[in-house]
């Protein structure tokens, strides 16, 4: 089977508070199964729906600040009970807004540097 994927996924687990652009408005956390520079797959506990626009803050490792992102609901599946999660989600990212693109973006550029063994130049 053919990989339709345009962007390397990165199988990582990091902590997302994501709120759903619906009433009623709250925070809710999350961690990610896989991330990549265009989506990630998100385990919650509260099922997302298919088209929900949701606000991201995605805590990367060694950042002052979360990566503040923008997405949209492209799938929603159940987990089995005895999980922590209940639902995974996949999400489509829009924005990103300009501030955060050199956190998330280098993050993910350190990563595919460590599995691909090569050494990053400066």
């Amino acid at each position: 089977m053919r990989e339709k994927r345009r962007f390397i996924r990165f199988d990582i687990a990091l902590k997302v508070a994501y709120i759903v652009q619906k009433e009623p408005k709250a925070e809710k956390n999350g961690t990610t199964k896989d991330v990549s520079a265009a989506g990630m797959q998100l385990l919650t506990g509260d099922k997302l729906e298919l088209g929900d626009k949701v606000d991201l803050k995605i805590f990367v490792p060694d950042a002052l600040n979360p990566a503040h992102l923008k997405g949209i609901v492209v799938w929603t599946r159940d987990l089995e009970p005895a999980r922590t999660h209940s639902y995974s989600t996949g999400i489509d990212f829009g924005k990103i807004e300009e501030d955060n693109k050199n956190t998330f973006l280098k993050f993910l550029c350190d990563l595919m540097y460590k599995k691909t063994g090569k050494k990053k130049e400066r």
